[in-house]
């Protein structure tokens, strides 16, 4: 019998002191969150730190070496603040270089949308990159790369149309890495009855599918749903024959209905 292929692991950074002051609700942590899930990648950790040179070096530092794959989210800009890449550099002891292949980039892309743009020191800031590092350039419409520091640790900007318009244009990059067929599915089902009627089911039956790499997830509403549910269960394994097994189970043992769409909020 063949093993099943480990998945890989991944951590996300958020890095910005406005996103732990409250001044900038966080949304690349969950758009990266559904976007491993697809590509059947294991989001094992998110953790948002300031703006501090310390902070950055202790995180980095113990997700690059527990994970196969680490994200950052913010501090590229060209502002005091922006310590991101210096902070890497420090980290692994690594020189700061300025790339000119992305100030090329910067300034095609820039220069015809603002004809009175020029290439100043603070925009030569985005550019500097600690080396050795890899530039992942995807899109031909973002002058700015993905820059890979330490093999594994993939630096993005925080606003979040560019993170989200980045991490798509790499979605073959990581589809190659994790190979064919390895994403996740999911069953989602509702129920009437209150979490407390159905939590012995669903801990005897999560037991018995402990060895099979599926995981079931209870979520309740507070109140009611619009359709009346009262907690949504959750299947997700990357078998669909399994999962669509043990959704079959839940769905009779919980008196539920198959429910698709976004996954609930729990204060609705």
């Amino acid at each position: 019998m063949s093993q099943q292929k480990r998945s890989l692991s991944a951590a996300c950074c958020i890095i910005g002191d406005e996103i732990l002051n409250g001044k900038t609700r966080d949304s690349n942590a969950y758009f990266l969150a559904k976007y491993l899930f697809n590509l059947g990648i294991d989001l094992k950790r998110v953790e948002t730190i300031p703006d501090d040179y310390e902070s950055i070096a202790e995180t980095i530092k113990r997700l690059s070496n527990g994970h196969d794959i680490v994200f950052t989210s913010g501090g590229i800009g060209p502002t005091h603040d922006d310590i991101t890449y210096e902070a890497l550099a420090r980290t692994f002891d690594l020189p700061l270089k300025l790339d000119q292949e992305t100030c090329t980039r910067m300034e095609q892309v820039s220069k015809p949308k603002f004809p009175d743009w020029s290439l100043t020191d603070a925009r030569k800031r985005m550019a500097i990159f600690p080396e050795p590092s890899t530039k992942l350039r995807n899109s031909s419409d973002l002058w700015v790369p993905v820059v890979v520091v330490n093999k594994n640790v993939h630096v993005l900007p925080g606003i979040p149309r560019l993170f989200e318009q980045l991490l798509v244009s790499l979605e073959p990059h990581f589809q190659n890495m994790v190979g064919e067929k390895s994403s996740y599915h999911r069953v989602q089902i509702a129920t009437k009855l209150p979490e407390g009627d159905i939590a012995t089911f669903l801990s005897d039956l999560q037991k018995e599918c402990d060895s099979q790499s599926i995981k079931i997830g209870s979520y309740p509403n507070w109140g009611k749903g619009k359709d009346g549910a009262r907690v949504v269960v959750s299947v997700v394994g990357k078998d669909q024959d399994k999962v669509d097994l043990i959704g079959n189970k839940i769905l009779d043992g919980i008196q539920g209905w198959i429910t698709k769409g976004k996954t609930i909020d729990p204060t609705d």
